[in-house]
């Protein structure tokens, strides 16, 4: 029996360490990308319905002199999810044409990939896919990525970038989830901006009211999700005041918001707003 109990415990440890072979990047790209040339690093592009739009678009124009992209990997992360050991892959990809031009305008944003691949009968098997589920960034340059847990069992990737312009900075976050076959972007938000750069209160032309807001999120069984047991919550919170126009003098932007994921998005289940009250007007109210 002893010898049994033994046996089982290597037969488990070998297929464990199995399950942990790594996801050859080269094959992985293959299959994200159309005709991905590994000696190149470069793929031929498949322009998604938002960069075929007419009027402002996505990305770079969707032409034929554009139809070579240059492919670089962002993020390789293995992870479990319930009993299955998966791999995600992002990516970004960028309009490699020849001869070369350089992809590096303000807003220039590169196309996120994202693949999820999952480990069954010994090999990787790509499970989601999307080559385009997000242009972001900027300058040509991709955003910052975060690999998340989005639910007890499932992951997600945050892209966040910020940028600044006259003197007014901002900053974002998106949030990629791999649904079924596809993957795509299923939240976002604008969790920063101030007027710092700009602000003068002698400059007839400038901003006279000094605003900065900023918000933080989380994922949590937060209330009004916890009939949802694939997915978390997630909780904003923000402070600060922000401006809608030169002559307004700032509107607060103090409040909590708490999302849950319903029908392929998270989507806003509940707002509060707050008030700040100054120390010296809690003493005036004692």
């Amino acid at each position: 029996m002893k010898s049994l109990a033994i046996a089982a415990a290597f037969l488990f440890t070998f297929r464990l360490a199995a399950a942990q072979e790594p996801l050859l990047r080269d094959a992985a790209l293959k299959q994200l990308y159309n005709l991905y040339d590994a000696k190149k690093g470069t793929a031929q592009w498949i322009c998604p319905d938002a960069q075929k739009a007419e009027g402002p678009h996505a990305g770079w124009q969707c032409l034929k002199e554009y139809s070579t992209v240059s492919v670089d990997v962002l993020l390789i992360a293995l992870v479990q999810e319930g009993a299955t050991p998966k791999t995600y892959l992002i990516t970004s990809a960028e309009p490699a044409p020849d001869p070369p031009e350089h992809y590096d305008c303000h807003a220039c944003a590169p196309a996120i990939g994202l693949g999820v691949f999952a480990w069954r009968d010994g090999q990787w098997v790509l499970e989601s896919a999307n080559a385009a589920a997000e242009f972001y960034g900027g300058w040509g340059r991709p955003p910052g990525i975060s690999l998340v847990n989005v639910g007890p069992a499932r992951h997600g990737v945050v892209l966040s970038s910020d940028d600044m312009g006259q003197g007014y900075a901002w900053s974002a976050a998106v949030l990629l989830v791999p649904l079924g076959k596809t993957a795509s972007a299923v939240w976002s938000i604008d969790d920063e901006r101030d007027d710092a750069g700009a602000f003068d209160p002698t400059d007839k032309w400038g901003p006279r009211v000094l605003y900065r807001s900023s918000a933080a999120f989380k994922f949590c069984a937060c209330d009004g999700n916890d009939k949802n047991d694939e997915f978390y919550g997630i909780e904003v919170i923000s402070r600060g005041s922000d401006q809608k126009s030169k002559s307004d003098r700032g509107k607060p932007e103090n409040w909590t918001e708490i999302y849950t994921f319903k029908e392929g998005k998270y989507r806003l289940a509940r707002r509060t707003n707050f008030v700040e009250v100054s120390n010296q007007d809690k003493k005036a109210h004692k």
